[in-house]
């Protein structure tokens, strides 16, 4: 080759080194060429962790190849993004897509942390519990207790989840189930030893009672014209014996209400009389101790005992009642006379209160100061979160998150900020936290569905299961993994469940 020749040659390959080293270094360092303002713009990220873990992901509708994907932590990581808003899409094959509209920053990640797809259609596996009514799932996780009403004989089946097969069946002849405005439900012991089941019958009516009841309350008729009253009772079970305690016999106590057990001492219950508040071991039952007088609602949390007295003052005592109670409010909000009809207790600074009239309030003491505020009206009931940042409340046609502590983690959340999640023009029902905190199941018609709770573009809210039954009795148990449904085949009530979400890997390997 000519001097001249492998000069220019030489000096050709200088000045493409000078040009591309420049663009290799910015590149490395997570710059992008923007070609729409034609300069190098630091590069933004979007992090996000999903179940299932094996997904397609679209930007702006283009497919990102998995090569292109980075794991860390059982998460992915799409890095090198030119600032600006995108469109996400996350896909699997015979799953509902995610989307959500993010916009990327230069030099930060937009992250996502609880990616969650359902399936478009899932296996449902029936169990074998013909006419059942409601069930209830034991604190170990092994049981189901589910009722079944013929006529007016109550039974409660203890249903074995791991053999398929019913235990034992506990009649409770000319008892039936207690109504869904109670709100009463049956209540293992935390030891699975015990069961109280509220139950109502029928009364007898005197023709100077039917008087009485149709002054109180003309209402209070059947079709036939006769009034109604009803008997209120619990029946306490007890499985190493085999037998039921009538509790208002054992006690010699009538206006038994609201019954709990101990969360700490195996046999001991607290229950409402009027409004006394007592606590009972049911194996010495002529010993009930009075723990509080003039008492409207109570929880029991920890250690202590919540109750909330008809002035609208708080207090908690020790579980056994031994000593001085702790005021734990000085007035209510705007010093209004209220009764408060219930009581959600985190601990000594995070307590939620439903007025008699279902106003809903909450009381907090928060990292960065105090609020002890009314959030809504006509709310049904709430839940607080495993960690106590947040609580959930819902009404017959809405459900929102009210966030007691900051956090930090995208989607970002302040103290004291409330969120409204959805809205129905039909009822809400069976509400409840999914196992992350992160999204809500509950069902709306004969739909049972989850909702995301980031409201980042919009909260994404996907179907689960569409029932035969208007309004299906549903129980999530995050433990099992598991989410048990009532719906009817060939025109009789049975159990269902399927298996939800999706079973994951250590670091995505197989998943």
């Amino acid at each position: 080759m000519e001097s001249w020749k492998r000069k220019v040659f030489f000096w050709i390959l200088v000045l493409l080194f000078f040009l591309t080293v420049p663009v290799i270094i910015l590149n490395a360092k997570g710059y992008r060429f923007d070609k729409d303002r034609g300069v190098f713009v630091h590069s933004g990220t979007i992090t996000f962790k999903s179940n299932p873990q094996t997904v397609d992901v679209k930007l702006n509708n283009e497919l990102f190849e998995s090569k292109k994907l980075n794991r860390i932590n059982s998460s992915f990581n799409v890095s090198g993004i030119v600032p600006g808003e995108y469109n996400v899409q996350v896909s699997a094959p015979d799953f509902q897509t995610w989307s959500k509209k993010t916009q990327v920053h230069s030099g930060l990640a937009s992250e996502f942390w609880n990616v969650l797809l359902v399936r478009k259609d899932y296996e449902k596996a029936e169990l074998n519990t013909p006419e059942i009514q409601k069930f209830f799932t034991s604190p170990r996780n092994d049981l189901l207790a589910y009722i079944t009403n013929k006529e007016n004989d109550l039974t409660v089946n203890i249903f074995n989840i791991a053999t398929g097969l019913v235990d034992q069946e506990i009649n409770f002849s000319d008892w039936q189930f207690i109504e869904d405005a109670k709100k009463e439900n049956i209540e293992w012991s935390p030891d699975n030893s015990f069961l109280s089941v509220p139950v109502k019958k029928l009364t007898e009516i005197t023709p100077q009672k039917e008087k009485n009841i149709l002054v109180k309350n003309p209402a209070k008729k059947l079709a036939s014209e006769t009034p109604v009253e009803y008997e209120y009772n619990y029946f306490i079970y007890d499985f190493a014996n085999k037998n039921s305690l009538n509790l208002t016999e054992i006690l010699n106590k009538k206006e038994i209400h609201n019954v709990r057990w101990d969360p700490r001492e195996i046999g001991f219950l607290f229950f409402l009389e009027n409004n006394i508040l007592f606590r009972v071991d049911i194996k010495n039952p002529q010993n009930a101790v009075e723990i509080a007088l003039d008492v409207s609602s109570f929880d029991l949390s920890g250690s202590y005992v919540y109750y909330a007295q008809n002035s609208g003052l708080l207090y908690k005592n020790s579980l056994d009642g031994k000593n001085e109670p702790t005021q734990i409010t000085n007035n209510f909000p705007g010093f209004q006379s209220v009764k408060i009809s219930s009581v959600v207790v985190y601990d000594d600074s995070r307590i939620a209160l439903i007025l008699e009239n279902k106003d809903f309030y909450i009381f907090n003491k928060g990292d960065y100061g105090d609020y002890f505020r009314k959030l809504a009206d006509n709310i049904e009931e709430a839940h607080f979160s495993d960690d106590g940042k947040k609580i959930l409340f819902w009404s017959n046609n809405e459900i929102s998150v009210y966030f007691l502590r900051e956090q930090l983690s995208q989607p970002i959340r302040q103290e004291n900020e409330m969120q409204n999640i959805t809205r129905y023009s039909e009822p809400i029902k069976n509400v409840q936290w999914f196992k992350d905190y992160e999204h809500v199941i509950f069902n709306s018609g004969k739909w049972i569905k989850i909702i995301e709770i980031d409201p980042r573009d919009h909260a994404n809210c996907m179907d689960l299961i569409n029932t035969e039954t208007l309004n299906p009795f549903v129980i999530y148990n995050g433990a099992l993994e598991k989410m048990y449904f009532i719906d009817t085949k060939d025109a009789i009530a049975n159990l269902f469940s399927i298996t939800f979400p999706e079973k994951t890997t250590f670091f995505g390997i197989g998943g």
